[in-house]
């Protein structure tokens, strides 16, 4: 374990070395997003190149998305195996590989064959985001943003990651406008991502296990027999990393209400964001008449409703600390910090039907285009928070075990959003902007019972969770052993302190 004064301890590095690795973090989570909605605005022309219609085109976004779903079930292991910088780098060259390969191989099979790829391989920089910032700040809440999230760094890193698909669409559009080739906006991503991988060497590692592994490495090569790190020595089988991965997500999503609650909500805001990627051309250039190349510039509201949400959240926080709920909370009884801070999801809950009805009902040509572009700042704010704060309070739910709800919540909310895409123009064919909208409108409102419930009943079905409470009495056990070490290093030093004392007294004069 790290010295109570260790320079190698993450979480005694300094403030603006932790600030650097979380930017690095953040930039490559932005660029692995990044590649899955700069697609969208090239469709058209792969429509007109390849000679497949909107429901084949549309797949190539929704191979991207279903990579994100997958691979996490492969890269999960292999971070707790080997740290976060390995896999870090082993990604980021089968990104740029694959990358290539649907950026210049003019056929439609291979294109969305490698969007896949390519999206298993940006899913590693997605998802190990949090798990950096864990790293660096999981004895500081404050840092994380979860007792106070007016700190950035986990909110930056939730709005990298959602806003990302945002800022693709606004090079997107311009790129395909500009261009003849329907490629080019894959090459903008393969681009990219080249451009930042010399970065990836400034990274360092972040998983104290591995640091302290390597340190006990370096110890016996100098000729410290008996150096042994506790990763090296607990070392964990495949089938222990694998149930850790692979099968406790899928069971907390078949067992845990919390999760699944969290679940579908992050998944519905997830995939409507997706849709959008379909629709907003429809609504703004058919029906609107707004140029191709400025289609992407009205995705901006959306992130900035998205920076409302960051900016808000540290304030609505401290006030739901104050403002009692009438008939949900309790009375006479305080509610606990994790079902207080998750009373700002209402608020998101509400504003996401909102602004779904907003812009379906203006989405129609007898309307001003502004009316349905402003819909998408409310969106923008309700999808960050509604993603931030059941992150967050799962997070607090299983706390040892929250990665393993992360990487439930991944795989569900990609593999469903991925459907959303290609449904996208069948939706509207079918039933128009307004009444397509309308239908993940009324699904949101009958939604909205969830976060209550949670509020009112979270600390029982807590209480009653399986996997938190093993996570409870794991890290129970981890404080006992780690006190049980703290004592014996204690009397150790106090042996060999006395031990020093008798030396010096049978060496002293006349003695």
């Amino acid at each position: 374990m790290f010295e109570q004064v260790d320079p190698e301890d993450p979480h005694q590095w300094s403030r603006l070395k932790k600030r650097s690795t979380v930017a690095l973090a953040c930039v490559y989570a932005f660029c692995a997003v990044f590649g899955s909605a700069v697609y969208a605005p090239g469709e058209e022309k792969i429509r007109e190149r390849f000679g497949v219609n909107a429901d084949v085109s549309s797949t190539g976004l929704t191979m991207y998305v279903l990579g994100f779903g997958i691979a996490p079930l492969l890269w999960g292991p292999l971070s707790e195996l080997w740290g976060r910088k390995i896999p870090y780098h082993i990604s980021w060259v089968l990104l740029v590989a694959t990358s290539a390969c649907s950026a210049y191989i003019e056929n439609i099979v291979v294109i969305l064959l490698f969007r896949f790829f390519t999206g298993c391989a940006a899913a590693c920089a997605l998802n190990s985001g949090p798990g950096v910032i864990a790293d660096l700040y999981s004895s500081d809440l404050h840092a994380m943003g979860l007792d106070a999230p007016s700190s950035q760094s986990s909110p930056l890193s939730a709005f990298c990651a959602l806003s990302g698909p945002c800022f693709a669409t606004l090079f997107g559009f311009f790129i395909a406008a500009h261009t003849d080739n329907a490629l080019w906006v894959l090459r903008v991503q393969l681009f990219f991502s080249v451009a930042i991988w010399p970065l990836l060497f400034l990274f360092p590692e972040t998983y104290g296990p591995r640091i302290l592994e390597k340190r006990a490495k370096r110890l016996r090569d100098g000729g410290r027999t008996n150096a042994w790190a506790a990763h090296e020595i607990h070392h964990k089988t495949l089938a222990q990393v694998l149930k850790g991965h692979v099968i406790r997500p899928f069971t907390m999503i078949l067992y845990e209400p919390i999760v699944q609650g969290a679940a579908l909500w992050i998944t519905v805001t997830y995939g409507i964001l997706y849709f959008y990627f379909e629709i907003y051309p429809v609504v703004f250039i058919q029906q609107h008449g707004i140029p191709f190349q400025l289609c992407g510039v009205l995705f901006l509201s959306i992130s900035l409703g998205m920076v409302i949400s960051i900016v808000l959240f540290g304030p609505l926080v401290r006030l739901a600390e104050r403002i009692r709920l009438p008939i949900i909370e309790p009375k006479g009884k305080k509610l606990p910090m994790e079902e207080t801070h998750l009373k700002v999801v209402i608020i998101a809950c509400i504003c996401l039907p909102v602004s779904l009805f907003w812009f379906a009902w203006t989405s129609g040509p007898e309307t001003h285009w502004i009316a349905p572009a402003l819909a998408g700042v409310l969106f923008g704010y309700a999808n960050t928070a509604i993603f931030f704060s059941f992150t967050a309070y799962t997070s607090r739910t299983y706390s040892l075990y929250a990665s393993s709800a992360a990487a439930a919540n991944t795989f569900f909310r990609s593999v469903v959003a991925s459907i959303f895409p290609i449904v996208a123009h069948t939706i509207v064919d079918a039933l128009g902007t307004k009444w397509g909208v309308t239908v993940f409108a009324f699904i949101s409102v009958g939604m909205i019972p969830i976060p209550f419930v949670f509020v009112r009943f979270g600390p029982a079905l807590r209480a009653r969770s399986r996997h938190a409470l093993q996570a409870r009495e794991a890290i129970a056990l981890m404080h006992k052993q780690q006190e049980a070490e703290t004592e014996a290093a204690s009397d150790r030093r106090s042996i060999e302190k006395a031990d020093v004392e008798v030396s010096e007294s049978a060496e002293a004069p006349g003695a």
